[in-house]
């Protein structure tokens, strides 16, 4: 036995979730500009694929292997990028910071008109 054979992964692969696959196809047909980034396989998870559409909405699904990842969005006539080359793209990150920002002054919101509703009783 190898030193590498210690951290070889002894478990076989899980396979991706049809349904998972199938939430992917429908999300790229609602949505324009759509690229897909392969997240890498770590200790706790299974390869994952995050899909971007143009204006930063994003999802995220596991898909089990590389090779799945890739066969799905070859299917799906999208482009696949490598997350760890080339990381997630600005867009992403602006929708992600006014996605938050808008929650955050819903919550705030609702705090005010139940404060309201308190002082009125």
């Amino acid at each position: 036995m190898g030193l590498r054979d210690l951290f070889r992964r002894s478990r076989p692969r899980v396979a991706a979730d049809p349904a998972d696959l199938e939430h992917l196809r429908r999300w790229c047909a609602t949505r324009v500009g759509v690229e897909a980034f392969l997240e890498p396989e770590t200790l706790v998870s299974v390869p994952g694929l995050c899909l971007v559409a143009f204006d930063g909405e994003w999802t995220r699904r596991p898909v089990g292997d590389v090779s799945t990842a890739r066969s799905v969005t070859k299917r799906l006539d999208l482009p696949l990028f490598d997350v760890l080359e080339t990381g997630y793209p600005d867009r992403k990150r602006a929708f992600e910071e006014v996605r938050i920002a808008r929650g955050r002054r819903e919550r705030a919101r609702r705090l005010r008109e139940k404060m309201r509703g308190a002082d009125e009783r």
